[in-house]
């Protein structure tokens, strides 16, 4: 191991021993190979012992990494084959949302949180689980759409995983096929990938085992069981949705990241599974706003560290503790994936570790 890649390594420890996160992977690369790749910790710090160390294979909750590497992805596909606009708005591929505000809203505004839509809201908490999943679904649907706007629409980006659910329902309509089911066989599948999943019905994962702590890391513990979250979404919305939505539920390793991220840093003539003038759309920030259509853009004390390239690097985080950044001028990719909300959500400081951490690899590369 080179000097840099153990300076990474050597923080990475420090992240553990401070109590940043119980474990985690860091990887980089550029879009053609792997140059490093750092495990350290434990999967989770909760009985019984021993406790499950944390290896390239092991698989992290992703949280909002799917909005850009499902639904962003999809989207960019709907769009190529003619399905839908960037500028359509969201009824006419969600019909159930016409008449509503938020049916009048683009796919760009969705895409970029620019449609007004408020940042969050327990809206978990008016469903019950009881119910069928279609039920849940349509439910909680409703909800969203009688929501009040948090902003005025196209002028600024208020984060929102709501937009995404809407996104995610819109592909739904638009390929007539569950959100799941078209990443396997429109992303997936082109990509030979199966170490990145839903966990549903026809994953790839080993979701449906009973020693989930050998594969998956833990995350949040369930203050009415008093067990971890493991091989199960932590973010409730996700859950009431069966595990899959537009905005997260996807699990998956740090190298399966890396090869979702591939095709976002594809050059001009090399091909791929984007068609290159969408591609560069998708990847360009739609100023004056922020963001991307699907990702974050670096900003000065962002989590994105200081040597990341203005105007050519993406990235998007996940509340669980994941991160991926793409440098599409430097052709680098840092994944970063830890189970920071383990045992407790109230564990922000990755926020401060995450750009030193990037920083770090910057050398490494």
């Amino acid at each position: 191991m080179g000097r840099g890649a153990q300076g990474v390594r050597e923080m990475m420890e420090a992240g553990c021993r401070e109590g940043i996160f119980p474990g985690g992977v860091v990887l980089w690369g550029n879009r053609r190979e792997i140059r490093g790749e750092v495990a350290v910790g434990v999967g989770r710090v909760t009985p019984p012992e021993p406790l499950p160390l944390v290896t390239p294979a092991t698989l992290f909750d992703l949280a909002s990494l799917t909005k850009p590497l499902v639904t962003g992805a999809l989207v960019l596909l709907a769009v190529a084959e003619g399905r839908t606009t960037l500028d359509s708005p969201l009824s006419d591929s969600l019909p159930v949302s016409r008449g509503s505000r938020w049916g009048e809203a683009p796919l760009r505004e969705l895409l970029t949180h620019s449609s007004g839509l408020p940042a969050w809201a327990p809206l978990y908490q008016k469903i019950d689980e009881t119910l069928p999943g279609e039920e849940r679904k349509r439910r909680l649907l409703r909800e969203i759409l009688a929501l009040s706007p948090a902003g005025e629409r196209g002028k600024a980006s208020l984060y929102s995983d709501f937009g995404f659910m809407l996104l995610g329902w819109a592909l739904e309509e638009i390929f007539g096929e569950g959100l799941d089911r078209l990443y396997r066989k429109r992303v997936a599948a082109p990509l030979g990938l199966d170490g990145v999943d839903f966990l549903s019905e026809g994953s790839s994962l080993p979701w449906q085992e009973p020693d989930r702590d050998r594969h998956f890391a833990a995350t949040e513990v369930d203050s009415e069981s008093g067990e971890p979250w493991v091989g199960v979404v932590h973010d409730e919305h996700a859950r009431i949705l069966g595990g899959v939505s537009g905005h997260a539920g996807l699990f998956g390793t740090a190298r399966g990241v890396w090869s979702l991220a591939r095709p976002w840093m594809a050059q001009k003539g090399e091909g791929g599974i984007f068609p290159e003038e969408l591609l560069q759309e998708f990847t360009r920030r739609q100023e004056p706003l922020e963001w991307a259509l699907g990702f974050d853009t670096p900003t000065a004390g962002s989590s994105s560290g200081t040597k990341m390239t203005p105007g050519a690097s993406i990235g998007h985080l996940g509340y669980a503790g994941t991160s991926v950044w793409m440098d599409r001028a430097r052709d680098r990719i840092i994944v970063l994936l830890t189970n920071r909300v383990h045992p407790t959500r109230t564990n922000n400081r990755i926020r401060e570790f995450r750009p030193r951490l990037h920083d770090r690899v910057d050398e490494a590369f």
